[in-house]
This record gives C-alpha cells, sequence and structure tokens, in this order.
C-alpha cells in the first residue's frame, strides 16, 4: 500500500453564537480537512487547524508522502523535522492533520479501529467537558454575560449532554467577574461537579495571585494558565495549592524539563494539532505519566474528524486524569455523515468500525468548503496572515 495522493480542503463552520475569550470572538471555524488516497483504493482522513500558512505547508508535505508506505510513519515524520523547527505550531498543527489521515488508512488496511495501534482498548468511552463561554447574541441562542446567565447555559449544557465537568473561559471580564461566575456554578451545581477555569494568561501574576487564593474555596479540578510563563507559574504553585493546567507554558517537549524543575505545572493538555500529531500525543502522555503529570486533552474548536481522533487517543491511554476539553457542543453541524456526535452521560463513545470511524458527507462537505472560498480564514482560526484576525489581550 501506498500513497497516491493527497487532498487539502478548507471549511468554514459557524457557531451558534459568538464565544468570547480574552483574544477576541469566534463566530465559527475554519479547519484544513485532509483526505491520503492510496494506491488500493483507501481514502484516509485528517483534520486540523485552519489558515493558509497551514494549508500551505501541507501542500508541500503532500508532494514528498506520494509513494510512501503509511506505516512507515517515523520515517515520514523525519521529513517535516524542519518544518516544524521554522514553522512553529502552524508546521506541527501541518504534520498533524497529515498525519491523522495516514493513522485512518493504516487502520483500515487492517480492519481495525484505530485504538487498536495505539495500544488497544483501555476505555470504550471518553469524558468530555462542558465548554462554557461568555457569548454574544446568536440567531437562536447566546447573549450570556452575568454569572446568572452563565450558570442558566450551564444547566442547559449538562441536561442536553450529561456533562459531569464544566470549563469556563475566563479573561474576557475583570478577575472579580469570574470568581462570581465561579461561585455561583458551584453553588448551583455542588462539590460533585468537576470545575476548571482559564483565563488565557491574561492574569498579571500579582493578580492570579490575589485571584487563585479566591478560589481556593470552589474546589477546583484545576487553574489553567492563569498567568503567563513558567516563572509565573511556579510562583503561583508556590504559594496556592490549585493544581495548575497548562497548553499556554508548555507547548514543546523542550519544555516539560524546565516545567518539571520549577514546579511550574501539575497537568499538561496535549493537543494532536499544537503537538504535532497522534504519535506525538501519545508520546508526551508517556512522558507526563514517567514525571507523574496530570494529562488530558486541550480544543480548539475540532470538527468531528478530530474529535474522533482524541476519542482514540483518549481510549487507549491510560494516563488521562480529567475530561477532555471540546468545543463541539457549539458547532452549528459537521462534515460528517448523520451529522453532528451525540455525547451521553458528558461521554463519547469510541467508534468501533475500521480506522477513525469517519463517514464524510459529501453534500455539506461541498457546501462548508464553499463557504470557506466566500468567507477565507474566519477570525480567530489563528492565521496571522489573516488581516481581519486582531487579538485583544489585556493584562488585569
Amino acid at each position: 500500500m501506498r500513497v497516491s495522493s493527497v487532498e487539502i480542503t478548507p471549511v468554514n463552520i459557524p457557531l451558534k453564537a459568538p464565544i468570547r475569550w480574552p483574544w477576541g470572538i469566534r463566530t465559527g471555524i475554519t479547519r484544513n480537512i485532509v483526505k491520503v488516497h492510496t494506491d488500493n483504493g483507501l481514502v484516509g482522513y485528517g483534520e486540523t487547524m485552519g489558515g493558509t500558512q497551514i494549508e500551505s505547508l501541507m501542500k508541500g508535505m503532500a508532494e514528498s508522502i506520494i509513494g510512501s508506505n503509511p506505516f512507515d510513519l517515523e520515517l515520514i515524520l523525519s521529513k517535516f523535522q524542519l518544518t516544524s523547527y521554522f514553522s512553529g505550531y502552524a508546521g506541527l498543527a501541518a504534520i498533524a492533520g497529515i498525519e491523522t489521515a495516514l493513522w485512518d488508512v493504516m487502520a483500515k488496511s487492517v480492519d481495525k479501529p484505530l485504538y487498536e495501534l495505539l495500544g488497544g482498548l483501555y476505555r470504550s468511552r471518553v469524558p468530555f467537558s462542558a465548554y462554557v463561554f461568555y457569548r454574544y447574541p446568536g440567531v437562536k441562542e447566546g447573549g450570556e454575560t452575568t454569572p446568572d446567565e452563565i450558570v442558566g447555559f450551564c444547566k442547559r449544557l449538562v441536561s442536553d449532554y450529561g456533562f459531569s465537568d464544566i470549563k469556563l473561559k475566563g479573561g474576557v471580564f475583570a478577575p472579580n467577574h469570574d470568581i462570581d461566575t465561579i461561585a455561583a456554578i458551584r453553588q448551583e451545581f455542588g462539590d460533585d461537579m468537576g470545575l476548571r477555569i482559564d483565563p488565557n494568561a491574561v492574569w498579571s501574576p500579582s493578580t492570579a495571585l490575589e485571584v487563585s487564593r479566591k478560589l481556593l474555596e470552589y474546589n477546583l479540578e484545576y487553574l489553567e494558565d492563569p498567568t503567563p510563563n513558567l516563572e509565573g507559574m511556579a510562583r503561583i504553585r508556590r504559594d496556592v495549592p490549585i493544581p495548575l493546567a497548562t497548553n499556554m507554558c508548555v507547548v514543546d517537549f523542550d519544555q516539560i524539563a524546565p516545567a518539571f524543575r520549577l514546579g511550574s505545572v501539575d497537568v499538561i493538555l496535549g493537543d494532536t494539532h499544537k503537538w504535532g500529531g497522534i504519535l506525538a500525543t501519545k508520546k508526551l502522555a508517556a512522558v507526563c505519566e514517567t514525571l507523574q503529570f496530570g494529562f488530558s486533552l486541550h480544543s480548539g474548536c475540532e470538527l468531528g474528524i478530530s474529535t474522533l481522533a482524541y476519542a482514540h487517543v483518549a481510549a487507549s491511554t491510560p494516563v488521562l486524569s480529567f475530561a477532555a476539553d471540546s468545543h463541539y457542543m457549539h458547532l452549528t453541524d459537521d462534515i460528517l455523515k448523520g451529522g453532528l456526535l451525540r455525547f451521553k452521560d458528558g461521554m463519547l463513545d469510541v467508534p468501533n468500525k475500521p480506522g477513525l470511524g469517519v463517514e464524510l458527507d459529501e453534500d455539506k462537505f461541498g457546501l462548508f468548503a464553499e463557504r470557506y472560498k466566500e468567507q477565507g480564514v474566519l477570525p480567530g482560526t489563528g492565521d496571522q496572515f489573516n488581516p481581519n484576525w486582531i487579538p485583544k489581550k489585556v493584562m488585569f
């Protein structure tokens, strides 16, 4: 079996309501979808972050893997080391899109679900958290700003999806507003609800120290990236006994040793896109297990292909310590046959079909590809060449 061709197609899918985060607003998401074709007629699917730079990098990578055996994965990945070195997260995201499709086609070729190639089935259902944002009004829902409105939003998500973990995206308003919101969520759901907050490192170290002390009474699972860099995180961790998580200050393997020495973090959030693929994420999990860090999965607004890739990683990874993050409940639609994936009891069943278990709805795929052609890269996707994307970072 050899790779015969690779297709890369960007798609735009709207969100139910505009979500607010410290760096701006998202009304929808752009993702790059990959199809890897083989000479024996198989098609593997991948997905990664949107953006013209990532799309361009993947097109270059695609040319270099034509004729390759997908099972020679380490050899293929070795060709891309300089790409990630010079292109940072964009290079890693580009690798991830192609690598996921290669994994899909490998598993399909042996008629096995992907998790069987990643270590086997440790868990058949993967827990996810309700990812809650302050939102501007959408067509049918949204507009949550106050703590009471956020509590109402949480109640709907828990009722509809059965979540037993809630993550609040903070940092949009002044810190006391986030504290009041966390207090209201805890009061509504009690101590059995897992609770966490992520202000995207917009609090200064002194503010983060003050806020984390006030958050102690609300029994958080963890506080994610309250302040920038390893030194700032270590300062908070020394004085406040709330576990600290990150997907911002430990973003590559070179930063793990300094984080360990400084005692900066307790939990590292993997991401198949930002760490360079499924294999890299499995390696990260192994390092976390060795150093006794907690491990979970970060979300950057994935569609169904990547959400299922996460499910296969989590299904085969014992060290998963916390429910994974997901924006999925904010999507209006997906490109999968059958529509949106379904969560039950806050969990996603891991498909036992060959590969990722993905089938595309080609009509919807075409529709959302046309939307990309009309709209271009949507703001907030992360393409630094998109003139409409203006980060809004405030250090409180």
